[in-house]
């Protein structure tokens, strides 16, 4: 019994040490939480395109792998198949319109990998 409990912590220790090696460096980021972090590594260790990581009572907050060029074309076919057409960017925002309505998607580059974008809580109750 008392090798099995040494062999699990063990484990447990190079597990813990693992994922602080691989996401540890997020922590001490601006928006660094447990939450962001979890997301990051569902992202990594799924296909997803995004993930959920908060919401407010004014956004919806996601992150999603920086892809270069392309990576707001998940942001675009999120927002089409939920009735909006995209119009065009400045910087950082991704404008969108349906009927007479227009939001906005802020984005912002979490790290080189990943980065963040937010959606209005309108966009998704139209």
């Amino acid at each position: 019994m008392k090798k099995f409990t040494l062999w699990l912590c063990a484990i447990l220790v190079v597990l813990f040490a693992l994922i602080g090696f691989r996401y540890g460096h997020l922590l001490t980021k601006d928006e660094g939480t447990i939450r962001l972090v979890a997301a990051i590594s569902i992202l990594d260790s799924t296909s997803h395109d995004f993930v959920e990581f908060d919401e407010t009572i004014f956004v919806t907050r996601y992150v999603s792998e920086n892809s270069g060029e392309s990576r707001y074309d998940v942001i675009k076919k999120v927002l089409s198949d939920l009735g909006w057409t995209y119009k065009t960017q400045e910087g950082a925002a991704l404008f969108f319109q349906k009927d007479k309505d227009i939001i906005f998607v802020e984005t912002k580059l979490f790290t080189r990998h990943y980065f963040l974008w937010n959606v209005p809580i309108e966009a998704s109750e139209k």
